[in-house]
């Protein structure tokens, strides 16, 4: 079974999320880490500045959601909001996610990318194999009908559209004005873009220079490295901080001297998780400060504006869950079904061999008489492994059946299962 267990922006704040973030180094040991809990089989994590979530494929799901939210609260050191999902509900939320109708800005389109790297990693790691693989290829396959069936994509608003809206209810219009953008990745790049196309003078600042460079080659601006930070700070009217490295130019102290020196308005979009300014920072006069929550609230206008596309959405991941569903329930009911008929058309040819052997071995009549045990034993069974098959349909409601034709038929699983659901 499909589980998850984690935390989003819709429960949870951004101080709750940046205690579970993951940088790139730690995602080895800590994916292997939860691979080894108990009750995980294979195991991934999805980690964007939204949510933290740990998707795991298991056969005793109590014990593998407790053993993940024990291990979230020790990475944590504290109690946090999680939540946990099971089954069709768990796989449900990975196609909304995946579609971005999970995101703060609907149709924003990074998420896809974000959800299939990240299982990816799991795979390269050796934490997820073939039925996570399954898992995430019907999730990406439901997210596309998403995006090519409704207007969910096209609507979409990045978080560099979102940032600029948010320096524009600040300063009004920016064109002429002067921006930084602090990172060369991904967000950096929309952001980048946006401010572009508002007509800003754009300026990238990054460690490495030749990456700052060829960010700033591909929006018309300039490019510096981080040692320019003070100066360029010192004539900036937006700064929007798309690294996840805290620098001592946005301490509060050196904020307020700088704003003393400067005297006019500074927007701060801070777009890291773990948060890259300090929130006190923001109290500084004169300066606007702006977290990934804040992009959710500035938001909801565009998020009205696209319920119908979210509708239309919402129809296909149902179909697409009920196609999961029902390609679940076949596959548990599949080698029970199979079991039964086995052992009951062994049965049946057993029977004709005894019989055609004391009749004299005419092989026409065994021919006949093996067609019409054929014939018995799949109508005797028609029934049963029909309802069988509605039983694994049903989840819990119909395990009871389930574990009840394995013990009455005496299939081989029969101790395991009844050993594994009481132990769950």
């Amino acid at each position: 079974m499909l589980v998850v267990v984690g935390l989003n922006q819709k429960g949870a704040t951004v101080a709750d999320r940046e205690v579970l973030a993951l940088p790139a180094e730690e995602w080895p040991s800590v994916l292997a880490g939860f691979g080894d809990l108990g009750g995980v089989e294979e195991v991934a994590v999805v980690s964007t500045c939204y949510r933290v979530e740990i998707y795991a494929a298991t056969r005793c799901p109590t014990a593998a959601t407790l053993a993940l939210r024990q291990a979230l609260h020790a990475r944590a050191g504290r109690e946090l909001p999680l939540f946990e999902l099971h089954g069709e509900e768990a796989f449900r939320h990975l196609v909304r996610v995946a579609s971005s109708l999970e995101s703060a800005v609907l149709g924003e389109p990074q998420i896809q990318g974000q959800v299939k790297s990240s299982f990816q990693r799991a795979a390269e790691v050796g934490t997820a194999g073939k039925e996570l693989a399954s898992v995430l290829s019907k999730a990406l396959a439901a997210a596309k009908r998403v995006r090519t069936e409704t207007s969910v994509g096209r609507a979409g608003v990045s978080w560099g559209r979102a940032a600029v809206t948010l320096a524009e209810k600040v300063l009004g219009p920016l064109a002429g004005r002067r921006a930084l953008v602090i990172g060369a990745g991904e967000m950096a790049r929309l952001s980048a873009q946006h401010l572009r196309d508002e007509k800003a003078s754009v300026v990238v600042l990054n460690r490495t220079l030749e990456k700052a460079e060829a960010l700033a080659a591909e929006v018309g601006g300039s490019a510096r490295t981080l040692d320019a930070l003070d100066e360029e700070l010192a004539a900036a009217d937006v700064v929007v901080s798309a690294a996840p490295v805290a620098l001592p130019s946005f301490e509060p102290a050196a904020m307020a001297k700088l704003l003393r020196a400067r005297r006019r308005r500074l927007v701060l979009v801070d777009l890291a998780v773990p948060r890259a300014i300090p929130a006190e920072s923001g109290k500084v006069p004169d300066v606007y400060l702006c977290d990934v929550d804040d992009l959710d609230r500035v938001m909801k206008a565009a998020l009205a504006e696209r319920a119908a596309a979210a509708e239309e959405a919402g129809a296909i991941v149902e179909e697409e869950v009920r196609k999961y569903a029902r390609a679940e329930a076949e596959r548990r009911a599949a080698p029970i079904i199979q079991e039964i008929r086995s052992r009951a058309a062994d049965i049946a040819r057993e029977e004709v061999e005894r019989t055609v052997h004391r009749l004299g071995g005419d092989p026409e009549l065994a021919r006949r008489l093996d067609a019409m045990a054929g014939s018995i034993v799949s109508k005797i069974l028609h029934a049963p492994s029909a309802r069988l098959r509605q039983a694994a349909c049903e989840g819990c409601d119909g395990e009871p059946l389930v574990r009840a034709a394995e013990l009455i038929f005496g299939l081989t699983g029969a101790p395991e299962r009844v050993r594994g659901n009481e132990a769950a």
